[in-house]
């Protein structure tokens, strides 16, 4: 019987840890992670922010994959990020209408949610009740998410995400758009 490598008895260390710090807290249906014990909504940012632990652990277990028990656990965290990302997804493929107003309005009030329900993937809090405009949250989902899919790890070959992620792609740029060009007009006056 082979021992195990020194590398691979400190993945397990860190795999303990991000169990017991992360990946306990899970949603076993929808993927996302509450913000704290007593708050249950799922944040986007802090979501992918976490889940970056999971899969940069998955990709070192992959690299040292020396027994079967290793891609095994590689496998595992890697599916736990996966399903994150496709629950983030679904919370803002719930939106798209909304994207297709935030074309024309402009309006924050026509911008993505940046917090969740973990358990249902439906929006907290009203469109008028919360400054939704935070694009950087959206940004850094994409992001990951093209990272992910650069590396091989996200394949979702359904009709239906491709589109949203377009619109959430939209979404981000447009608004980038319209915010310098607004800055421009402001300085030129």
């Amino acid at each position: 019987m082979r021992s195990r490598s020194n590398s691979g008895v400190r993945l397990d260390g860190y795999a303990r840890l991000v169990h017991q710090t992360i990946l306990c807290h899970q949603n076993p249906v929808t993927g996302l992670l509450p913000a704290s014990y007593d708050q249950k909504d799922a944040w986007v940012r802090d979501n992918v922010y976490s889940i970056l632990a999971v899969w940069g652990l998955g990709l070192a277990y992959r690299k040292n994959a020396d027994r079967d028990e290793d891609k095994a656990k590689a496998y595992e965290l890697e599916q736990s990020v996966v399903k994150l990302m496709r629950g983030l997804l679904h919370c803002m493929i719930r939106q798209v209408d909304k994207v297709e107003s935030f074309k024309y309005s402009q309006s924050t009030q026509d911008s993505l949610h940046a917090k969740y329900n973990t358990k249902t993937c439906a929006t907290v809090v009203g469109d008028d009740q919360w400054g939704h405009l935070q694009l950087d949250a959206t940004s850094v989902y994409l992001l990951f998410l093209a990272q992910m899919t650069a590396s091989g790890q996200y394949k979702d070959r359904s009709s239906g995400s491709h589109g949203s992620v377009e619109y959430l792609f939209y979404h981000t740029c447009l608004f980038q758009k319209t915010t310098k060009l607004s800055t421009l007009l402001k300085d030129a006056h």
